[in-house]
């Protein structure tokens, strides 16, 4: 176990050695030092004044510790895009494409992510339905029009990224005690357990995710914590981003108007969009995205537009609401002074999203702190070579030779190893424990 925290080029736990004692070796004193220091240093972290988090695709991938190692949360971007084009109901127009477009799945911007390959098809669905008027045809493949061929591939692809995001084989209950994803719940749910121990006089913390999947939304819902997502509405809810600018607060004096924001609060930014999302007409609504509650495939598929990104809502416009709301918000928050911006599962490979955190190192107070592993060819790795100390960048190196490792960069061991847990952990499980036995008596 190789583990860093680099701020800047330096790594300050070089040197670092603990005190075996009661059996231990000196290897894992010096570990446990490590993690020590590591914690001490994200507790400061905690509470700084204004803090936000990017949860990126690796958040919600999860493998059971088993012999087969089976993902039964969400594959990360490469892997899915891998298991798309290899699918044999892909065969006939990935050759098209290639053949007609001069498009190649295999080529480096499309192969490792299906978002830059859906945002290629998009601009070409644009130009294409410009000159000549798009109608829907309901043909086979090979006797559609150009337009439609690309926009049936679109359809295709979308669904894929529906169907596994949905990942409704692993959480269904159905005939079980539990669902199969019930490991990737609890470890959401630990997540966000452990930043309800930040202070309580500080702004809301800020939760963004490229994540188009309901993992954050399941367990704060578990956890009774509440949250801003951009959406307003009872039963009907749309979207309208002014709602970012609420709190939700509580009288804390009946004599007086004095009000005070609730510890259980979050303000979580999709900014990519989400599963649950689908463009809706709403009377007397301005932004025309809707969010469904309990979505399914079946569902989803009869919808002629969901809100996941690259989809615009407008075919005019290649970033369209709520993208460019959602976007602004990001760079809102991100331009705060004393602002930290905490990466988990993101490997930086979204422009548009690194030039907003680009952007915001023109501000002095400004840190970046890096949850990942640093190479010499990717992103990572070069911003530690920037050698800005207001960088952070804290893992562990992959050993060689073992593929079914779990380093300290992943999620599971920065929730389980890295966060510091100063929450009441057995007694909230107590609790829940108890009211689910409630439930059953109340029966």
């Amino acid at each position: 176990m190789e583990l860093y925290f680099y701020k800047g080029n330096e790594n300050i736990l070089e040197g670092l050695k603990g005190k075996a004692e009661n059996g231990t070796s000196e290897e894992e004193a010096k570990i446990e030092a490590q993690l020590k220091k590591i914690q001490d240093s994200f507790l400061k972290v905690l509470d700084n004044k204004n803090l936000s988090f990017l949860l990126g695709s690796g958040c919600s991938s999860y493998k059971l510790e088993t012999d087969d190692f089976k993902e039964v949360g969400i594959p990360v971007m490469a892997p899915l895009a891998k298991e798309f084009y290899s699918l044999p109901e892909f065969e006939t127009q990935k050759e098209w494409l290639k053949k007609e477009l001069s498009i190649d799945v295999s080529q480096k911007d499309f192969a490792n992510n299906l978002e830059s390959f859906l945002s290629t098809l998009h601009s070409l669905f644009y130009y294409y339905s410009g000159i000549s008027e798009f109608k829907k045809e309901d043909k086979p493949f090979s006797e559609l029009s150009v337009p439609n061929k690309i926009d049936s591939i679109i359809i295709q692809a979308r669904n894929f990224l529906l169907e596994k995001c949905l990942n409704s084989e692993n959480s269904k209950t159905e005939g079980i005690s539990e669902s199969i994803d019930k490991p990737l719940i609890e470890l959401y749910k630990q997540f966000y357990r452990k930043l309800l121990s930040r202070n309580s006089t500080l702004p809301r913390l800020n939760i963004f995710t490229t994540n188009y999947d309901l993992y954050s939304e399941r367990a704060m819902d578990l956890l009774g914590i509440h949250y801003v997502n951009g959406f307003t509405g009872g039963i009907s809810k749309f979207f309208n981003p002014a709602i970012f600018n609420y709190a939700l607060a509580e009288k804390m004096d009946l004599s007086q108007s004095k009000w005070g924001v609730i510890d259980n609060f979050f303000y979580l930014y999709k900014i990519h969009g989400s599963v649950n999302w689908i463009e809706d007409d709403g009377e007397n609504k301005l932004f025309k995205v809707k969010e469904i509650q309990e979505p399914t495939l079946e569902e989803l598929k009869e919808k002629e537009s969901i809100m996941i990104h690259p989809t615009p809502l407008k075919y005019n416009a290649s970033l369209g609401s709520p993208y460019s709301d959602l976007f602004r918000e990001f760079q809102k928050k991100l331009m705060l002074n004393n602002n930290i911006l905490v990466t988990i599962g993101y490997s930086f490979s979204d422009e548009h999203i690194n030039n907003l955190i680009f952007q915001a190192f023109t501000i002095p107070s400004f840190r970046l702190i890096v949850i990942g592993e640093p190479t010499e060819k990717n992103a990572i790795g070069k911003l530690r070579e920037l050698n800005d100390t207001r960088i952070w960048i804290i893992g562990e190196k992959w050993p060689n030779g073992k593929d079914d490792y779990t380093p300290l960069y992943f999620f599971k061991r920065f929730v389980e190893q890295i966060m510091p847990d100063l929450t009441a952990e057995d007694l909230d499980k107590k609790m829940e424990m108890t009211i689910n036995n409630l439930k059953d008596l109340l029966k």
